[in-house]
């Protein structure tokens, strides 16, 4: 996506690592992988989160193009702004295209518009994303992660001890259970189920 790109690219480098070492893809001066697939988890990191105090970076990238912008890109622009992570479902295929989706989370369902996971999403089968609004639908920002079923029971874990969904929303906005995630599936494999299309 190129709005993503432009985001990225406004990143210096020692932020980017930064990033990446948060989950064990750098030790703060090299990357120790050039997997894209393990990498879109750390561009995930640099683009939607920031240390308290400064500006995530596709919200920099928005105050520059909001100006020149049309009303497709500033919708686009307005989703990424809002995107948010959380643990999601497949219940199944939703019409007229896409997924649908429960979000384990926050409560309720989602329509994602995401043609790989439309092809290859099983229902049942659990994967932890971000996830942008598009109007009715929602849009995937690069990063998903599978859940397999060991690692899903240490989530289900994690969220019943919960007390609420308020209180569940509330850890999915923190940017350190997006980086956690990221480094579980990084340690555990995961991504090597993983293609990008």
């Amino acid at each position: 996506m190129d709005i993503q790109t432009a985001a990225l690219e406004s990143i210096p480098h020692s932020s980017f690592l930064a990033h990446a070492k948060r989950i064990g893809l750098s030790d703060g001066k090299v990357l120790f992988t050039d997997d894209i697939v393990e990498l879109s988890l750390a561009f995930d990191l640099a683009v939607y989160t920031a240390s308290a105090g400064r500006t995530r970076a596709i919200d920099r990238c928005a105050r520059r193009r909001l100006e020149t912008s049309g009303p497709d890109e500033t919708l686009v622009l307005q989703g990424l702004q809002a995107s948010r992570f959380s643990i999601f479902r497949t219940i199944g295929g939703c019409e007229p295209a896409g997924v649908l989706l429960e979000d384990l989370m926050r409560g309720g369902a989602i329509s994602l518009l995401d043609e790989g996971l439309e092809q290859s999403a099983r229902p049942g089968e659990v994967f932890a994303m971000r996830v942008a609004p598009i109007e009715e639908f929602v849009i995937t920002c690069g990063a998903v992660v599978p859940i397999d079923h060991a690692t899903m029971e240490e989530c289900i874990a994690l969220l019943i001890s919960a007390a609420s969904k308020a209180e569940l929303a509330g850890l999915a906005d923190h940017q350190r259970f997006a980086a956690s995630i990221y480094e579980l599936a990084i340690e555990l494999g995961l991504m090597s189920f993983i293609a990008y299309r």
